[in-house]
């Protein structure tokens, strides 16, 4: 041990000798005071990117002859990664008119990085698919209008910048209002935080968010709406956070909608206090309830499932510190296979069971912490020889952080990674995630294409039984999910008769499923590319096997949707 101490030493102390020759910069030991000393001898921005390319090249040289573990275990190695991959985010060329063009910006960005860890938080936050630069610098934003604040609300400021890096989808909040209606307000992200800071202060927030981490906070912020929309809901009186169901059923629900087909938003913008006043369907229940939680500081998350009765709303929220609970509103008798809902990091769909996952927080900060470390290195190096071993540590570090795996799938796609190096892969988040169907889904879903891809038509046979024997029971919607890309894939190929054989097998093995899950996702889609290719002989047999196989209740949105599409069908048949 003591020559591994002392070999480490030797080999930072060998960098002021070696040098770079661009960059004043020579990477030896790290410690606080260094840290400091660096941005106290660097304050213009102008130097950095040779500041950068000079601890670059050290880096990489230290990584090489001391191997990955070695260096990684280095006290010294990581922080300065750390450093480069922040010094990184700085633009060398700014836009004119963006925040790091202004005079100020390259103080500010050296003042974040000395804030008692802000730096390495905001970093170990970030997301395989953030806008790491539009993120820091809406970071940089909030500290520049308010330095106190942002060093007190670290977590909620982090979670601003992971939520605004990127634009709202077309889809938010759900697809049961007219887009024109939802309410997309220009209020700059720092008087937004201050909304929230200042909340914090007067208590007026269930839960504090200086107890709450960037993961959960993201779930609090993630709303575009006008800042006077959450200061109404605020002021509503609720018992706990356990109450708001109660406050989810105070909304009356709009029968008369449901009856007459109205299932849009008909009330024009798209208020809280309208929903108040007018009532609607679950789904403006759900999305009053979720701005009034997030308006009060507790984290929550709407859903969207099908069921036997066609789609309905419920929430996830964060009961306590740490206690997640995701059926708030959830109708059990139903049966909803899986609730979907946005990620609001990366703007992509998670189903329920996945972000009960993601928020179990089983990975501990340090771990988290090399994790990010090695993800960030392994960025900052995408064409070296050692760059897959640092993805693959990540993940066996941490086996159950997603991030870790994402990271390494995307490298593998855009290195053109050989089939079965993917293969491999894939094979291998499926035995990580086997306990997590959704995740575990995603596996195979990725290992069939391949098998597809390979010709190995036998294998790939075999597997589509598994999965189908594997998810029969309580996880239809991820048979349907496989049943439906079989069709899809021989209607690419213009195999309609293949396609249809395909479509009525999957329609008699899931009869005793069928609910918004089947329709919306195989029967609609498929008689949809039936009558736009004028194949109206096998939409005609879709429907009517459709009518042997679902009970919808009568009146039902589900029960709607049906005779819409046999109508549209026999129009169709007709003409």
């Amino acid at each position: 041990m003591r020559f591994l101490i002392a070999f480490f030493v030797v080999v930072f102390a060998l960098f002021p000798i070696l040098g770079i020759a661009q960059g004043s910069t020579k990477v030896g030991a790290w410690s606080k005071e260094a840290h400091m000393q660096w941005w106290k001898d660097h304050p213009d921005a102008s130097q950095w990117p040779a500041e950068r390319e000079a601890i670059h090249a050290q880096l990489l040289e230290i990584h090489r002859k001391l191997g990955t573990s070695k260096a990684f275990a280095n006290r010294h190695f990581v922080p300065w990664v750390r450093h480069l991959e922040w010094l990184s985010l700085f633009p060398d060329a700014p836009e004119a008119g963006s925040f790091f063009a202004d005079v100020n910006a390259a103080e500010t960005f050296s003042a974040v990085a000395l804030s008692d860890g802000l730096e390495s938080r905001f970093l170990e936050s970030l997301s395989p698919h953030d806008d790491r630069t539009k993120a820091a610098e809406i970071l940089c934003r909030l500290f520049a209008a308010d330095a106190e604040a942002t060093r007190e609300y670290a977590a909620l400021a982090i979670a601003f910048a992971l939520v605004f890096d990127q634009p709202f989808p077309t889809g938010w909040p759900h697809s049961f209002v007219d887009k024109a209606d939802v309410l997309h307000d220009e209020t700059p992200v720092e008087e937004r935080f201050a909304f929230f800071v200042n909340s914090a202060r007067e208590g007026r927030l269930e839960l504090d968010p200086k107890r709450l981490g960037p993961q959960e906070l993201k779930f609090v912020v993630d709303t575009p709406v006008p800042l006077e929309e959450l200061a109404h809901v605020q002021r509503i009186k609720i018992r706990s956070t356990r109450a708001l169901e109660d406050l989810f059923m105070m909304i009356p629900y709009a029968q008369t909608r449901l009856s007459g087909s109205d299932y849009v938003w008909p009330h024009g913008p798209y208020r809280v206090f309208t929903i108040q006043n007018k009532g609607g369907l679950c789904v403006d229940q759900a999305y009053y309830t979720s701005h009034t939680a997030k308006a009060k500081g507790i984290p929550s998350i709407i859903f969207l499932g099908q069921g036997v009765s066609g789609a309905h709303a419920w929430l996830g929220y964060l009961q306590t510190y740490g206690d997640w609970a995701f059926d708030l509103a959830k109708f059990r008798s139903e049966r909803y296979p899986v609730g979907r809902a946005y990620d609001p990091q990366t703007w992509r769909k998670l189903t329920d069971s996945e972000c009960e996952f993601l928020n179990r927080n089983d990975v501990s900060e340090a771990t988290r912490a090399k994790v990010s470390a090695l993800l960030g290195w392994a960025a900052l190096n995408p064409g070296e020889d050692f760059t897959r071993d640092l993805y693959v540590l990540a993940r066996r570090e941490a086996p159950t952080f997603v991030w870790a795996w994402d990271a390494e799938a995307e490298f593998l796609a855009a290195s053109k990674a050989n089939a079965e190096v993917r293969m491999d892969f894939w094979s291998d988040w499926t035995k990580a995630f086997s306990r997590q169907k959704d995740l575990a889904f995603r596996g195979q879903k990725r290992v069939l294409a391949l098998l597809d891809e390979s010709g190995k038509t036998e294998q790939f046979e075999e597997a589509i039984d598994q999965l189908m024997r594997e998810n029969r029971s309580k996880r239809y919607d991820l048979v349907i999910d496989v049943a439906a890309e079989q069709v899809m894939v021989k209607i690419e190929e213009a195999k309609w008769e293949e396609a249809h054989e395909s479509f009525l097998k999957s329609m008699v093995r899931l009869r005793s499923k069928a609910g918004g899950e089947l329709f919306y996702r195989l029967v609609e889609p498929y008689v949809t590319r039936c009558l736009e290719a004028d194949r109206v002989e096998f939409a005609e047999k879709a429907i009517d096997q459709a009518a042997k196989s679902f009970e919808a209740i009568r009146g039902s949105i589900l029960d709607r949707d049906l005779s819409e599409l046999a109508t549209l069908v026999r129009a169709k048949s007709r003409g």
